[in-house]
This record gives structure tokens, sequence and C-alpha cells, in this order.
């Protein structure tokens, strides 16, 4: 597995989250139907189409554990852009369309390239989806009309698709999603999703910490994001990659 391929030093990961006081429980709880939690949980996203960001990145791999800083680029329905960083210096660049992924080791000077999917050995994230911006920035929500179970404890409500393979754990204090766990017919967990460390950015709340995981897979990546800004105009996905830069495929 290609793990990066940026030749950068472990790290330990970052320090414990912190989260800001959410809001009383809304007075419907725990009463609110499955169709009211999703509109709930899109409420003033709509106009978000693209973000900057800079954060660090901590990514488990089966051969690899790596910590870098990175600058992140993204745009919904496109591109996602990420600059990988340690120390001052460039390890990497990646570049994410809806069907290729690019990765530019500049250290070993060359350009690997494949389909979405590779993406993995880079990033450990859903990202061979169309959920991916959602996933990135915490604002997930169910999408697709089901019959949905909605139970709720003293406050959270949880989601389950009819197969009950899937589940939504939501904090309607802030309408967010905190959690997301996909698992297989005999109960046994494939893929979560968490989100904490919730902060306002220009009066939305979003999770400044992400992970992905996926446990049978030994995969996980952790996102902390120290600053994120939302609708920036001009931003740039060039990988300004040389021309004599070798292709080769990402494997």
């Amino acid at each position: 597995m290609l793990a990066l391929g940026v030749g950068l030093a472990v790290l330990g990961c970052s320090g414990p989250s912190t989260t800001r006081a959410p809001s009383a429980l809304p007075a419907a709880f725990p009463d609110h139907s499955a169709e009211q939690i999703r509109t709930s949980l899109r409420q003033s996203t709509d106009t978000l189409q693209r973000f900057s960001a800079t954060a660090r990145v901590s990514v488990r791999t089966p051969s690899d554990n790596r910590s870098f800083n990175a600058q992140i680029r993204q745009e919904k329905a496109d591109s996602l852009f990420m600059r990988f960083s340690l120390f001052g210096f460039e390890g990497g660049r990646m570049l994410l369309t809806p069907d290729s992924v690019f990765f530019y080791d500049s250290r070993e000077n060359t350009l690997r390239v494949g389909p979405v999917d590779k993406a993995q050995q880079i990033l450990p994230a859903p990202v061979a989806s169309d959920e991916v911006f959602g996933n990135m920035l915490g604002i997930v929500a169910p999408d697709e009309p089901t019959d949905w179970t909605v139970t709720a404890d003293s406050s959270r409500y949880y989601l389950s698709d009819p197969t009950g393979q899937r589940t939504w754990t939501v904090d309607p204090r802030r309408w967010r999603v905190v959690r997301y766990t996909k698992t297989d017919g005999n109960g046994t967990l494939l893929e979560e999703r968490r989100f904490a460390n919730f902060q306002s950015t220009k009066g939305l709340t979003l999770p400044y910490r992400v992970i992905f995981q996926r446990p049978q897979e030994n995969l996980k990546a952790q996102i902390d994001y120290k600053e994120i800004q939302l609708n920036p105009a001009g931003l740039s996905f060039a990988l300004d990659v040389p021309s004599n830069v070798p292709r080769k495929p990402l494997r």
C-alpha cells in the first residue's frame, strides 16, 4: 500500500477534543419524526458550495501510522485537493475528482494516478461517493427516502434503516450527526464515522474533529481542523506538477 508515500515521521495523535456547550434540547424532543430530523440536519447547509481549511491529519493503514499537516480545499460534487507537509516541508499533493485520484509525491518526484476507489490508500475516508463533501464538513444526513426507525434516549436520536445495518446517531441540541455506523448481517462493524469538537463557523455548527474507520481493514483517518473557511472565492485545484514528472499507477 502506498500509505501516503510522503516519507513523513510518525507523530502522536492530537490531544483531547473540547466541545462547546450546546443549546437545550428542543421542546418536541423525543417526538420528532424521521423526516423532521432529516430536515433539521440539512437546515442552513444548502448554501455551502466549497470550503478551505488547515488541519492536522492522522492516518492508520495496515502498513503505516502517520500524522501530518494539511491544506484542504474542496468544491461540492467536484474536486478535493490536499497538500501534505511536516515541519514546513511538503511531502505530497492529492487531487480527487469524481472518478480519479492523482497523488504527486513531491519527494520522489512521481505522479501516481488511479481510479477514485484507490484514494483509500491515501485518505481512508468515504471518498468514493458523492457524500465526500458532507463527510469532510460533518454535515451528513440520511439522504434517500426509506422507512427509518427512530428511537431516542435522554439526549440523542437514533435512526436505523429497515435492515438495521445502518444507524445515524443525532444530537438534537446541535442538529448534527455525531456517529454513523454500518454493519453486516451478523452485526460486525464495517464502517464508522464520528464527528466531535463542534464549533461555530459563520453561524453554522461544524465538527472540528472528523474520524473515519473501517475496522475490518484496519483503516482509520482522523482530521482535526485548525481553521475552516466557508464558500471562499478563487480556490485553486491545480496540482502544479512539472511536465517531466513520470506518471505511475496508484497500487
